[in-house]
């Protein structure tokens, strides 16, 4: 197949075209792209400025700096001397579920010539936040799998006893024991003295003493009954 000659005319007007289409693809798929960037950040820069002149540099502050650093440095010497004493005591108390302590408290009750009738765990009711309005109930037991998670431990009002502030899910939660002892007041007294002489810290939550109905015989000590509840 022969192709035909073009003239001048015509190989201009092809030119032309090859000239416009490519033009016209590089300004719609490159420049105008680059263009819209372009112009986006100068205008970002431009709003960047105007910020810049219209800020307020902040006064200089009335305190002296050196005062406010020998603050600050006093306040981090408080909290690591907090930090030092809380470890020391941390390492007194006994692991949780030691029978260690339990040995040690009826080797104690022993020596002091008195006797155990009750030695047991003392179950403590966990401790909640408040309790939720008829509103809230339904929110609450949708998420009560995520808060389980997300407990914070409670540190309840001083007016509170120690055994609700040392029960399960509060700050200072401790296994605690409850015993009950017979034997006579010098007895008693010699054991309750002796628990600071425990290997571990051991703190007497509540002291209940009672006699016992029958009257002891002429010249021996009337038996008394001592509950007692322990944390360990």
């Amino acid at each position: 197949m022969k192709i035909p000659r073009l003239n001048n005319r015509e190989q201009l007007l092809i030119a032309l075209s090859i000239v416009v289409i490519v033009g016209g693809g590089y300004g719609v798929f490159r420049f105008w792209p680059t263009h819209q960037t372009i112009t986006a950040m100068q205008k970002s820069a431009k709003a960047t400025e105007n910020r810049l002149l219209k800020a307020r540099i902040p006064d200089e502050p009335i305190e002296d700096v050196d005062k406010l650093i020998e603050q600050l440095e006093d306040r981090e010497r408080a909290i690591e001397l907090v930090r030092t004493q809380f470890e020391a005591l941390e390492t007194r108390l006994a692991p949780f579920d030691s029978q260690e302590m339990i040995v040690s408290i009826s080797r104690l009750a022993r020596d002091s010539q008195v006797r155990i009738r009750v030695n047991e765990a003392f179950k403590a009711a966990a401790k909640r936040v408040g309790v939720a309005s008829k509103k809230n109930n339904t929110k609450n037991r949708k998420r009560r799998g995520v808060e389980s998670k997300q407990t914070t431990p409670l540190i309840l009002p001083e007016t509170s006893s120690w055994i609700d502030r040392m029960s399960p899910g509060t700050m200072f939660h401790r296994p605690l024991q409850r015993i009950e002892l017979e034997g006579s007041f010098v007895s008693i007294r010699k054991f309750i003295h002796g628990l600071d002489k425990l290997p571990y810290q051991v703190t007497v939550l509540r002291l209940k003493i009672e006699k016992l109905p029958a009257l002891a015989p002429t010249g021996y000590p009337q038996t008394l009954v001592c509950g007692l509840v322990l944390a360990l």
